[in-house]
Formats: structure tokens, C-alpha cells, sequence
């Protein structure tokens, strides 16, 4: 555990490769790739279809942390998520805007601090970091001012205490109950919390100072769910709380919208992004909401257009519609017969197999992780669009 105590030993455990991971190591096998990246940050012209793939592949290839900056937030989210169906969700994160502007009075919701202070440690980790013009525009409090992730296994012995002081100095709130992301409650010798970055609450129990069990619950029938090896808990306020002066709100002579912007902050990554998509939407974006500028350097532009660049990588949306897959065989013989491999994903393996199985003019082998998909392949991913 980071920050509330020590006494801990953990193994290493090996992070899953995820099943489209291969078509990663297609990509860095085709000598237009291999060009790219030796001429990297060079300017190129991407479909957007192949933009999530072009980046892992370029992530993998140049072997080091990347940033790509996109106009608003919902893209820098779309790229960060399917970027993850290939190289795995601990390998990539978003960096979105605060939602609020500094000056307004108002403190950004808990789960976008926890996004924004979990996509500065995958970058760290020389991960994939997809962030929004406005964003990275937004300064941060310098390094020194910010509350650190905690981390808890069982075996730590922090104490019931210390973790409370970390997690409300982290900004979260306490609570009687916890429903909500950034909340944490004490009872007896357990501590409730739900992380900003968490999809469930989870219940820390201990004995005496030592963690002995932790469990995901539902937080609307508090009944546990199952077993956590480690809890990841990142800050739910930009601040320490025992940095920030006691607020007791404006008075009536005072306009919030006018409040001074904090004098100490400093850019959120150390240089200029990596890669830009669409400059001139993202340059809109800083205009538009009246933001300063950020010196994007030598960061590689990639975009749809125009035509002619020395580098381009293009693929086709695909808008196939049937209501089962055995109503789309004809136009999925049709794509094999142009020498295409298609990748249909499923959210479950057993529903790719019961697919597999209704096939009858077409044949399809399971996509395992890290294989090279062939003809056409079922995948198990998290990506619900369909066809890859």
C-alpha cells in the first residue's frame, strides 16, 4: 500500500493478453508500419476505423509511453477504449477535461480526478494515454500538492485509521452509507469505499491493523460480491484537503464565476503530445472555450485527409445488418472471397461459440489471445460494434 502504511510483500501478477492483441503484431509486420515508425513524428493520413489500431500498433512498435491529443473528450474516451481491445485496458487510459472550468467555484467531479490522476501513472508505466484538447490545456497543482493512489492487498496492516486520514486528505467524502464513487464509510473493523476509477464499492475488512479480506459489494443491496486481490483507490480531489483553506462559500458581495485561477499550476504531461488527430479540430476546441494554446512540438499529425501523404492507413467502416449471424454468411463469404480476414467479437466466449456453431456455408476459427486471425475469426473482446 502507497501512502498509509508498509509491511507488505506481492508477487508480480501477469497482466492477460487480449484476444485482438494479434492483429497488433499483423500490423507491426507490414513493412509500411515498420517505415512509419522509423520516421516517427511524421505526418500521415489514417481512416479513422484503423486510428485505435495505428495507435496500439505505434505504442508497441516505438516501445515507450504515448500521448495522443484529440479535440473533445468523447473521442479521446472512444480511442482510449478501443485502443484497450487491443493492447489491454492496464496498458491504456483517458485524460479527460475537468468538466469545470478553474474560477468557477466548483471542484471537478471525483471520477474525472481519478481518470486524470490514473492516466498520469499508465503514462509513467510507458502506457497509452488518449486526452482531449481541453484537457490538456487544464493545468494541474504541482506534484508535491496532490493526494498519491492507494493501494491495499490483504496482508497490509495500515490500520483502520491511517487508511481513513489517507482517503479523506485524497478528497473522498464520508459517509453512512456508500452509493456513490468518492465516498467511504466506517464500521467496526470495516471500511467501505467506492474508488473514483471503480465500477463497485468495495469492503476492506481488517483485524487489528492488518487487511484480511477485501470484497467488491453491490451498493444498492450492500451484499458482497466476490473477492478483491488489490484495491486501487485514486484521488478523488486535485488537492489534499489539508492543503486547501477552509471554504465556508462566497458571500454576497462575491462573484464565484470571478474566483482567481490557482497560481502554482503546471502542465499535466512533462512535454507536447506525441500525436495529434485532427489538428484543426482540436485548435477549434482552444479557440472556441478560450483556452491557451499547447505547444504541440514535433507531435505527429494524423488525420483523414488529405490525400497524397507519404504515409497513409486506411480501412472501411464495415455496415453489415442482419439479425443473427447466420443471416450474414453471404456477406461475410463475400469479404472472405476478396482475400479480407474479418474478426467478429463477442462480449462472452460462449456466445462466440454458439455462433461458431450456426455457421453452415462459412467456417471460423476462435481467435485466442496474441494468435493471428486467418479467413474469418470469432474474438472475445469487450468491443459491442460488431465487426472488426
Amino acid at each position: 500500500m502507497a501512502g498509509a502504511g508498509a509491511g507488505m510483500t506481492r508477487s508480480a501478477s501477469i497482466p492477460a493478453i487480449p484476444a485482438l492483441s494479434g492483429l497488433v503484431e499483423r500490423l507491426r509486420a507490414d513493412e509500411r508500419l515498420q517505415a512509419y515508425a522509423e520516421a516517427f513524428p511524421e505526418r500521415a493520413r489514417v481512416s479513422e476505423p484503423v486510428l485505435p489500431l495505428l495507435l496500439a500498433t505505434l505504442h508497441t512498435e516505438l516501445g515507450r509511453g504515448l500521448v495522443v491529443l484529440l479535440s473533445e473528450d468523447a473521442d479521446a474516451r472512444d480511442a482510449a477504449e478501443a485502443a484497450g481491445w487491443f493492447l489491454g485496458d492496464d496498458a491504456v487510459a483517458l485524460f479527460p477535461s475537468r468538466g469545470v472550468h478553474f474560477g468557477s467555484g466548483l471542484e471537478p467531479p471525483p471520477h474525472l480526478v481519478g481518470e486524470r490522476a490514473r492516466a498520469l501513472e499508465v503514462l509513467e508505466r510507458g502506457g497509452l494515454v488518449c486526452a482531449s484538447a481541453a484537457a490538456i490545456a487544464e493545468g494541474l497543482p504541482p506534484r508535491s500538492a496532490r493526494a498519491m493512489t492507494l493501494r491495499v492487498a490483504p496482508g497490509d496492516e495500515p490500520g483502520l485509521e491511517a487508511l481513513a486520514e489517507h482517503l479523506a486528505s485524497a478528497g473522498y467524502e464520508r459517509v453512512e452509507r456508500v452509493e456513490e464513487r468518492g465516498q467511504f464509510a466506517v464500521r467496526g473493523g470495516l471500511l467501505d469505499v467506492f474508488g473514483t476509477t471503480g465500477r463497485e464499492p468495495l469492503r476492506i475488512e481488517l483485524f487489528g491493523d492488518e487487511v484480511e479480506q477485501i470484497r467488491a459489494f453491490s451498493p444498492f443491496t450492500q451484499r458482497a460480491l466476490r473477492e478483491v486481490e488489490l484495491a486501487v483507490l485514486h484521488p478523488a480531489a486535485e488537492r489534499r484537503r489539508e492543503l486547501v483553506e477552509l471554504d465556508l462559500g462566497p458571500d454576497e458581495n462575491e462573484d464565484v464565476a470571478q474566483r482567481p485561477v490557482p497560481e502554482d499550476l503546471v502542465p499535466p504531461f512533462e512535454g507536447p503530445p506525441d500525436v495529434v488527430w485532427q489538428l484543426d479540430e482540436v485548435r477549434a476546441v482552444w479557440e472556441d472555450e478560450g483556452l491557451t494554446p499547447v505547444d504541440l512540438g514535433a507531435a505527429a499529425e494524423l488525420g483523414p485527409l488529405p490525400q497524397g501523404q507519404r504515409f497513409s492507413f486506411d480501412a472501411q467502416r464495415p455496415a453489415l445488418a442482419a439479425r443473427g449471424l447466420s443471416e450474414a454468411e453471404n456477406e461475410l463469404g463475400g469479404l472472405l472471397r476478396q482475400e479480407l480476414d474479418v474478426v467478429v467479437t463477442f462480449p462472452h466466449r460462449g456466445e462466440a461459440l454458439r455462433q461458431q456453431q450456426l455457421l453452415r456455408r462459412v467456417s471460423a476459427d476462435l481467435l485466442e489471445p496474441g494468435s493471428l486471425p486467418e479467413g474469418l475469426a470469432f474474438a472475445v473482446s469487450p468491443a459491442r460494434r460488431g465487426f472488426v
